[in-house]
């Protein structure tokens, strides 16, 4: 992941993406464009109003005439009422065939396969497998199963005069649907309880009520019933006459839509007007159901009026408003946070952030839905990254530029920019001092109070009813539920994908089961004793001059990593006094010595320690010159040493922390040789050493100042005395005895 990261900064032509200011301004500009395409078209009212709110702008006059338009819901239920009763058009068309000639065709086809059985049957061929006796059947437009022929044919055979009898029901059946209304749907599907009928030659329509119609099954059902049949015959009777019963009703779809489109036309779309000058709504007046429609119409019709001039102006508007807000946050950036400003990736941090909120705003927005929505803009969430990634204090101010984005983006919706601004705040100050990662989940709690708070505000003002402040409060609750959770996975999200070092990564980092650490107290304890005092140290000079103290304190964990591969060549590991350089001379013992600083880097990079971290390894030592071998190497030879071989390789420290890391390191080391170390004593080595430093510019690279050289001296000074005081020396046993003896003896006036 580093190494694609590392990639990444540099780019396919070499560009340095981190640092680049052509990558600075596409950043700027793609967030600037983003935000542009996300605000709405504004509507000229910007005051958000309902029903029972309380009109809080100036005194709306009407600078021209207009129609009041109904609500949207009362006009289509309007418009629902209308079709639920509108009469559907149906055509009334002849029969071809009249059901009593129909029926005699189909009498005659029956007749025909009865005899044609009749005679297979005599002839003692059998009729089942008979392929002309098939042809036949299929001849017959009522298709009957084997078992109904069979019926038929029995009945044929023994009764001829009982078919007669069937046939003859038919016939009369035939003649009462010739006279039935039927229609070519379903009748359930005309839910008007009437249909309109247009005779054929007649421009007038005929409205029918639905109980007199009938559709195909509802004919069989009706005349098959009331025939005089037995339950043998009944099923094919029902089928021959659903065959019969042939719709007379069709239904006109082109007719129907008309019809449907000039009921819709004759509903009225106002309900008054509006004229020039008219006072639509005062300040500070209620709004109510009429109001409402009236400023609804007064947008309306004023978006119509809108032309070319003044969406161009309404551009420029949008333009500005991205402009300014973006401008606003930049020059706090510059000024304030020049760290971030000048830091690509932390720009685009700040940027995807910024732009996840508006894109929430956005979706909210377009969600045509009438929840609270818009409080599931999950705003806590980017406060708590800002605070944990960055700082409480360009958390604050972010989130701030985020909220008033919101707003915009909403429309002016400055109540849900209030409620998202106080739950944020809250939990910015929840994670200010955060120490571990599942105190994350604790901003929930601040979160809540401040969706809680902040909403009863809102809607009490508006006096809205109890049911909507109480799903508001759910969906406040929700954010406040939601936010930490997502917080939680965009942070490791973040920490891998943009190589963030969090507090919470450092805090992680102080762990001495750390395997680096364990090794390091294993194979190098007086290194990693050294280490640990140096972070003491460290800690309190960085506390002192506002410097980060964690990073600090961490840095001195990991800076001497690299001994623990050489222990013995070091001289705070040599507990048996037997020194390794003695046998060396001192080219061999220098670069064995500078030679931590290169395996500690590739310790720190095998373990995917991060690179604030790494810096600590070269920058403790700078350019400094090992001065025992280098002196050790000028005594030896005649011929003059160059001091190059003798510097570490550098670079210099970048940064305060690791100059406070340099100079605890020297000091450390430098007071542990002092004999009966009193604070005197103490207070005049470290200012030698601070002293040696800054004149040997090891310190010009960083940001320390002179008062901050000061503070780090007396922060040092106080730790070192606390470690090195004086212990009072206590008298041994005899002496102890003596003592008591003599007080024992001055207590009976022997003495």
């Amino acid at each position: 992941m580093n190494k694609a990261m590392s990639n990444v900064q540099k780019g396919i032509s070499g560009i340095d993406f981190a640092k680049s200011p052509a990558v600075r301004l596409v950043i700027a500009l793609a967030t600037f464009f983003l935000l542009f395409w996300m605000l709405p078209r504004y509507e000229n009212i910007e005051s958000k109003y309902e029903v029972g709110a309380v009109w809080s702008a100036e005194d709306l006059i009407a600078p021209f005439s207009f129609p009041i338009y109904k609500d949207e819901i009362d006009y289509e239920k309007e418009k629902q009422d209308v079709l639920k009763n509108l009469a559907p058009v149906f055509d009334r068309v002849p029969a071809e065939n009249s059901a009593s000639d129909t029926l005699a065709m189909l009498r005659s086809g029956v007749m025909k396969v009865l005899e044609s059985a009749s005679e297979l049957e005599r002839s003692g061929n059998g009729f089942v497998n008979s392929e002309s006796l098939d042809s036949l059947k299929s001849l017959v437009p009522v298709k009957l199963s084997f078992p109904e022929w069979e019926i038929l044919h029995v009945i044929y055979k023994q009764s001829p005069a009982d078919l007669d009898t069937y046939f003859n029901s038919l016939q009369s059946a035939a003649q009462e649907i010739s006279g039935l209304n039927i229609v070519d749907l379903e009748k359930s599907m005309i839910r008007a309880g009437k249909l309109s009928v247009k005779e054929s030659g007649n421009k007038l329509q005929q409205v029918i009520d639905t109980e007199k119609i009938y559709d195909t099954d509802g004919a069989a059902r009706l005349v098959s019933s009331s025939l005089p049949l037995d339950s043998n015959l009944r099923d094919i009777a029902f089928r021959t006459v659903r065959f019969l019963a042939k719709p007379n009703l069709i239904y006109n779809a082109e007719l129907s839509e008309l019809e449907k489109q000039n009921r819709i036309d004759q509903i009225p779309k106002t309900i008054g007007i509006v004229r020039e000058n008219e006072r639509i709504i005062s300040k500070h007046d209620p709004v109510n159901r009429i109001t409402k429609m009236k400023l609804d119409s007064y947008k309306r019709v004023r978006l119509e009026k809108i032309g070319v001039q003044d969406m161009l102006l309404q551009q420029i508007g949008k333009l500005l408003t991205v402009f300014v807000l973006l401008m606003v946050l930049g020059f706090f950036l510059y000024y304030i946070r020049p760290n971030v400003y000048n830091d690509n990736l932390k720009l685009l941090i700040l940027a995807s952030l910024i732009l996840v909120e508006g894109f929430l705003a956005f979706i909210s927005l377009k969600l045509n839905t009438p929840a609270p929505v818009e409080l599931l803009i999950f705003v806590p969430v980017a406060s708590i990254l800002l605070t944990i990634i960055f700082d409480s204090r360009l958390a604050f101010y972010t989130v701030t530029i985020t909220c008033f984005f919101i707003a915009v983006i909403r429309g002016g919706d400055f109540s849900v920019a209030f409620i998202s601004f106080c739950g944020s705040v809250l939990a910015i100050f929840s994670e200010r001092d955060i120490k571990n990662r599942s105190q994350i989940f604790r901003s929930f709690f601040f979160i809540l109070i401040g969706y809680t708070l902040s909403i009863l505000a809102v809607n009490l003002v508006k006096i809205d009813d109890t049911q909507k402040i109480f799903t508001k409060l759910l969906f406040g609750g929700i954010n406040a539920v939601m936010s930490p959770v997502i917080a939680f996975g965009l942070l490791i999200f973040y920490e891998k994908v943009f190589r963030v070092t969090t507090d919470l990564t450092l805090l992680e980092l102080t762990d001495f089961n750390h395997p680096l650490l364990k090794e390091l107290s294993s194979k190098a304890p007086g290194t990693f004793h050294h280490s640990i005092i140096m972070g003491n140290l460290s800690e309190a000079a960085a506390e002192s001059i506002g410097a980060n103290s964690i990073l600090a304190r961490v840095g001195c964990y990991y800076h001497d990593i690299g001994k623990m591969l050489k222990p013995q060549y070091f001289i705070e590991n040599q507990l048996d006094m037997n020194n390794k350089h003695n046998e060396l001379n001192p080219n061999m013992s220098t670069k064995i010595i500078i030679s931590h600083v290169k395996d500690g880097i590739e310790l720190a990079r095998k373990h995917r320690l991060p690179q604030q971290i790494i810096d600590f390894i070269p920058m403790h030592h700078g350019t400094t010159l090992v001065a025992y071998f280098y002196d050790k190497a000028k005594s030896a030879s005649r011929e003059e040493v160059s001091d190059i071989t003798y510097r570490y390789p550098g670079p210099k420290p970048q940064t305060k922390e690791t100059g406070i890391v340099m100079l605890a390191d020297a000091i450390e080391a430098s007071t542990r040789t002092i004999e009966d170390p009193s604070p005197q004593k103490l207070e005049n080595r470290i200012i030698e050493v601070i002293r040696s430093r800054f004149t040997e510019g090891e310190l010009d690279e960083c940001d320390l100042t002179l008062r901050d050289l000061t503070k780090i001296k007396d922060s040092f000074l106080k730790i070192l005395v606390g470690i090195h005081h004086h212990r009072l020396k206590y008298p041994d046993k005899n002496q102890l005895e003596l003592v008591t003896e003599r007080e024992q003896k001055k207590a009976s006036g022997d003495e």
